[in-house]
């Protein structure tokens, strides 16, 4: 038995710093506002079980706590303001088709996403200025892109 102990913990601690798993999760991401690239949520960690936590940003000042959860088995993808509380649907599309709302549409290279509720969230939040900031709410109302280095919101 201890052997055993012994060689699962070799294996584990033996796998390099820049493995496959570390690269599919890395420590730093931005999703950026395709209305307004002054606004983007910046991921600065994750839980390499399906999380990523950071905040959201306009004009480089933070709003807000954010984080994105991807669920495993078929990988439905969320979004949230409150940690470990409830959270809101993200929507995937490969150019204008909702990406998993077509089993046999391959993707292509233009992927763009909906954060649904983002724009109730701000204008609701927790900040009242936020409501009168028309540019912020479009912002969060419309498509986002993630930057190079994020994970793919595609399930795979």
């Amino acid at each position: 038995m201890n052997k055993i102990l012994a060689l699962m913990t070799l294996c584990l601690t033996s796998v390099p710093l820049n493995s496959l798993a570390q690269q599919s999760y890395p420590y730093s991401c931005k999703w950026i506002s395709e209305v307004t690239p002054d606004v983007l949520i910046q991921f600065t960690s994750t839980n390499r079980a399906g999380t990523y936590s950071g905040d959201m940003l306009y004009k480089g000042k933070s709003l807000m706590y954010f984080q994105e959860i991807q669920s495993q088995g078929y990988g439905s993808i969320s979004w949230s303001v409150v940690k470990n509380n409830y959270s809101n649907p993200l929507v995937v599309f490969s150019g204008n088709n909702v990406y998993r709302g077509i089993s046999s549409l391959q993707a292509e290279g233009n992927i763009r996403f909906l954060l649904v509720g983002l724009g109730s969230t701000l204008y609701y939040g927790q900040d009242s200025r936020w409501r009168q900031n028309s540019t912020l709410i479009n912002a969060a109302e419309g498509f986002w892109r993630a930057s190079p280095g994020c994970r793919s919101l595609l399930g795979r």
